[in-house]
């Protein structure tokens, strides 16, 4: 940081941090509120360090706060692979859910299933809504994760539970 407002409590001058910003993100410096910054975890980079905030307040927002994923739980994440799958997988399974990704290949799979998924199904060899119905005991998952969207969007939204949460990403401009 090379400066701070008036009333910032929690960081001072010379403090690295990581933000999630409406946008200016780019330029070499940028404000940002403290309630968006944390601080740079011992041992990361900048650059590794700026994927943090973008993954891990989206998941939090969209899992937890939106879908209001609890224990016990079953959560159906579309892109089991990608930064925000990858997150919420994680996440999911601290929070002792019942983590269902979908994903493009075996590798993918295997990858899936290293992180903490409880099943991960390759939706190029298999279906993705028999799978997670199987999987569920035909219940359905609680929270549903798509961002993904297009194709998926119509058979993930008859998947899910009467009174399941469905957390589609929103464009850039509408958050």
């Amino acid at each position: 940081m090379v400066a701070v407002g008036e009333g910032v409590q929690h960081y001072r001058i010379g403090d690295s941090v990581c933000a999630l910003i409406a946008g200016g993100g780019y330029a070499e410096y940028c404000r940002v509120h403290e309630s968006n910054a944390l601080p740079v975890p011992a041992g990361l980079s900048m650059t590794e360090a700026a994927a943090i905030p973008e993954t891990f307040f989206t998941v939090w927002v969209n899992v937890f706060q939106r879908g209001h994923l609890q224990a016990g739980e079953t959560v159906l994440i579309h892109g089991g692979t990608s930064g925000i799958g990858t997150v919420a997988t994680l996440l999911a399974k601290a929070f002792c859910a019942h983590v269902i990704t979908t994903v493009g290949s075996e590798e993918k799979r295997a990858a899936s299933l290293a992180l903490g998924a409880d099943v991960a199904i390759n939706y190029r060899t298999e279906d993705f809504v028999e799978q997670t119905m199987k999987a569920t005991n035909g219940k359905g998952a609680n929270v549903i994760v798509d961002l993904i969207a297009g194709n998926t969007w119509r058979k993930t939204i008859r998947r899910r539970r009467w009174t399941g949460a469905l957390c589609k990403s929103a464009p850039r401009t509408a958050w």
